[in-house]
């Protein structure tokens, strides 16, 4: 709650400094905080979180083969196994879309794969998922590197 106070205040504080120099009088920048509540400030710092969504969720990825069968040891899947942290400090995301691109060592590109996570991600936390991407065999063989990027979401 202290944190949340905090940047309330500063986000108030960086407003009446904004409007101070921008020309307007101090009896003025008072009427405008006057009409600002504590509830207002919150849903002003919650939109401008869901309106760039993106910078508040990091997301890490594993990734291990899975095979046809155990025995010829032949990759028909990749498992991928995500973390997903919100940083931002009251907005709830969902429906997270991110892009795995897949590279060999010389760094072409092998697989590219959207993948859609359908879960609530509350503000400064994390969520596990789990899911697969079909893969043939060769290209398993032939990747060196991924690249994970969080394209969108949306806020709850």
């Amino acid at each position: 709650m202290k944190k949340l106070n905090i940047i309330l205040i500063l986000v108030f504080t960086s407003f009446l400094l904004f409007n101070c120099s921008t020309g307007s009088d101090y009896s003025s920048n008072m009427e405008v905080a006057k009409e600002l509540n504590e509830e207002q400030l919150k849903l002003t710092l919650e939109q401008k979180e869901c309106n760039d969504a993106s910078s508040y969720i990091k997301g890490s990825l594993s990734y291990e083969p899975k095979y046809k069968n155990a025995f010829s040891m032949k990759v028909k899947a990749l498992k991928l196994k995500c973390e997903i942290t919100n940083s931002a400090s009251i907005a709830t995301f969902k429906d997270v879309k991110a892009l795995v691109t897949f590279k060999s060592k010389t760094g072409a590109t092998i697989l590219k794969e959207e993948i859609n996570i359908y879960e609530f991600i509350a503000p400064n936390s994390s969520v596990n998922y789990k899911t697969e991407i079909s893969i043939s065999n060769q290209d398993y063989k032939d990747i060196s590197d991924f690249e994970w990027t969080v394209l969108d979401a949306g806020c709850k």
